[in-house]
């Protein structure tokens, strides 16, 4: 096996990626493992289905846009969220510092799992192009239905503030931006149902809940696939921008 550069670089962003994860999802091998066991299957589960996404067809020039676009907007997003009190952590920090990493390793595992089942360049068919655009508002309305007492119960008068609505006005342009249906149903599909598991798994364990009170809530995975799309979308501006600036 001959190692170029471009492999060598890929390899120590991998060993970057299970290092953030190891200090900052696990925080070490004594409390991993702690966790691990008291937690049952499920964690393993998830930790295992984590990596494999991590290493499937990794490469470092696709690899650190999205750790620096899920970081960035997951900081903000957590921000926003801890600070207005729609979500609380464990430690009631606003947002705990292991978050945005985790955002962008979140990134990172839908961006993956969207290329492990939708890679092909094939194009849709006409009735599933239809499906995959209604599902952009199907999955929203659907899940928000579930919700919508707790959440019209809720007074968000301060909470709603520019904030929020500047970082709305991002997400929906950066989904705008240079549409693709195929790639980007991909990231929103993949990006809902890992952002589901992601929520069931830290709300029904404690780590944090939300204003609603559910376990989880059901309206949050969609907007997982927003954020993951929107961050997809700022990562590949991202590398567009290092590609021509170090090509000079």
């Amino acid at each position: 096996m001959q190692f170029t550069r471009q492999s060598s670089l890929t390899i120590l962003s991998n060993i970057f990626l299970c290092w953030v994860i190891y200090r900052y999802a696990l925080g070490g091998w004594e409390i991993a493992i702690q966790l691990l066991t008291q937690m049952g299957w499920l964690p393993w589960v998830v930790l295992g289905l984590v990596l494999l996404l991590i290493f499937y067809r990794s490469d470092f020039r696709t690899d650190l846009p999205l750790f620096m676009s899920g970081y960035l907007l997951g900081y903000w997003g957590e921000w926003w969220g801890t600070t207005q009190g729609v979500w609380t952590y464990w430690n009631n920090a606003t947002p705990p510092d292991y978050l945005p990493p985790l955002w962008a390793i979140g990134l990172i595992t839908a961006h993956r799992f969207s290329s492990l089942l939708f890679g092909s360049n094939k194009e849709f068919s006409p009735w599933v192009s239809r499906l995959a655009t209604a599902s952009f508002f199907v999955l929203p309305v659907f899940a928000f239905s579930m919700s919508w007492r707790l959440l019209a119960s809720i007074d968000w008068s301060g909470r709603l503030d520019i904030h929020f609505w500047a970082g709305l006005v991002v997400a929906v342009s950066l989904t705008l931006y240079r549409f693709r249906l195929r790639s980007d149903f991909g990231i929103f599909l993949c990006g809902t149902i890992l952002g589901a598991l992601y929520e069931a798994l830290g709300t029904s364990y404690g780590e944090w809940k939300y204003i609603t009170g559910e376990t989880p809530p059901w309206w949050i995975a969609p907007l997982w696939g927003y954020a993951c799309l929107a961050m997809t979308r700022l990562a590949s501006i991202t590398r567009t921008i290092l590609t021509r600036l170090l090509s000079k």
